[in-house]
């Protein structure tokens, strides 16, 4: 696997820039804790700058994020800035300030879809997101994408709240319009690291992906369901998640810092966003050029220097292990325990071995 990486080159053609940290809501799941914005985000001039050098270096699609990225002010001139320079840029956002006029000036600006977070029921929903009236606010949002005639999408969050809601939630997204839905996990960091009730444990990943098959299925046609990078891995639909979406068509590692690029308000580099702590920082842009942090030797070493000895006992056993890479490096190192050591329990194929080590105990 490391020899594939090293042939087709480390380039960020995948961007998730989080314009600020600054968010309407107080979302019990939020990894980032969003609310107030950091005390030295970038300038406007800033990133504009920066826009420049995510292009020079070949990123061909950015996702704009917070926080709240709308209320950035400055968010449809970075979107214009990107797509005149031939880059797909999508928004993700909570839809409380997406009135028409906002998506107008989203379909003026060039934007691909804007990307809504649904999170089940509006009694689920609104209990994560903090305030009555949220899901109320976000269906609004996907219905004035409608009447504009602009793409939406949707990302939910499957925590135990709603997990026996998703089969009712695709068919509202559907009637809806949606055309694309990712489904993911939270993991306990930030405040989902004080709710630890609301965590599904690493055992439902073999009744979720089954689930999302067959809405999969479904749907097909008419809304496409997939798994984000915290769902695997190899199940028996593996191909239905991945086909299209990574180098081999089936989960083959983490791609942060090698095809993907994190950016923070404040101007740090990250492979990914989701690496929440300081010590996958790579770089700030105040500080070098975004191409040189990017081409520095070290940075990015959990991907680009991948060796078996990172992962801890569960997947270094593994078979699949020197494909597989432990999965979603944030996710692997939440569970290992930030003992130094990449251990993913959120794995498809492990979870089946253990319950089939279980069943054949049980039957002797």
């Amino acid at each position: 696997m490391r020899e594939l990486l090293d042939r087709i080159g480390y380039v960020p053609r995948r961007g998730v820039w989080e314009l600020t940290l600054r968010c309407n809501l107080r979302c019990l799941h939020c990894g980032s804790r969003a609310g107030a914005p950091r005390g030295d985000e970038l300038t406007d001039e800033e990133t504009y700058r920066l826009i420049d050098q995510l292009v020079k270096l070949g990123t061909k699609s950015i996702t704009l994020s917070g926080g709240e990225p709308l209320m950035r002010e400055n968010w449809p001139q970075i979107a214009e800035r990107f797509r005149k320079r031939g880059v797909r840029v999508n928004m993700i956002s909570n839809g409380l300030k997406a009135d028409r006029e906002t998506v107008r000036r989203m379909k003026d600006v060039g934007m691909s879809n804007y990307g809504v977070s649904i999170d089940g029921s509006e009694e689920s929903h609104d209990f994560v997101r903090g305030r009555p009236g949220a899901y109320r606010a976000a269906m609004q949002a996907l219905e004035n994408c409608q009447a504009e005639g602009f793409p939406a999408a949707c990302v939910s969050f499957v925590n135990t709240k709603n997990y026996h809601e998703l089969e009712q939630l695709a068919e509202t997204l559907c009637n809806h319009g949606i055309k694309d839905w990712q489904v993911q996990y939270g993991r306990p960091m930030g405040n989902l690291g004080e709710h630890l009730d609301l965590v599904c444990k690493p055992e439902t990943i073999l009744d979720l992906l089954p689930r999302l098959a067959r809405l999969y299925r479904q749907y097909e046609g008419r809304m496409r369901v997939y798994a984000s990078d915290s769902l695997g891995y190899y199940s028996e639909d593996e191909e239905l998640f991945r086909g299209g979406r990574s180098i081999a068509g089936v989960w083959s590692g983490c791609l942060a810092g090698v095809r993907v690029i994190g950016i923070e308000a404040n101007g740090n580099i990250k492979g990914c966003l989701s690496m929440q702590t300081d010590e996958f920082v790579e770089g700030n842009i105040r500080q070098e050029p975004l191409e040189k942090i990017w081409t520095k030797p070290g940075n990015f070493r959990y991907t680009r220097g991948f060796t078996l000895e990172q992962l801890g006992p569960g997947c270094r056993a593994c078979d699949l292990a020197d494909v597989c890479r432990g999965g979603c490096s944030w996710t692997a190192w939440m569970e290992g325990g930030r003992s130094g050591k990449f251990d993913n329990p959120y794995c498809y194929y492990r979870q089946a071995k253990l319950f089939e080590q279980a069943r054949g105990a049980a039957d002797e």
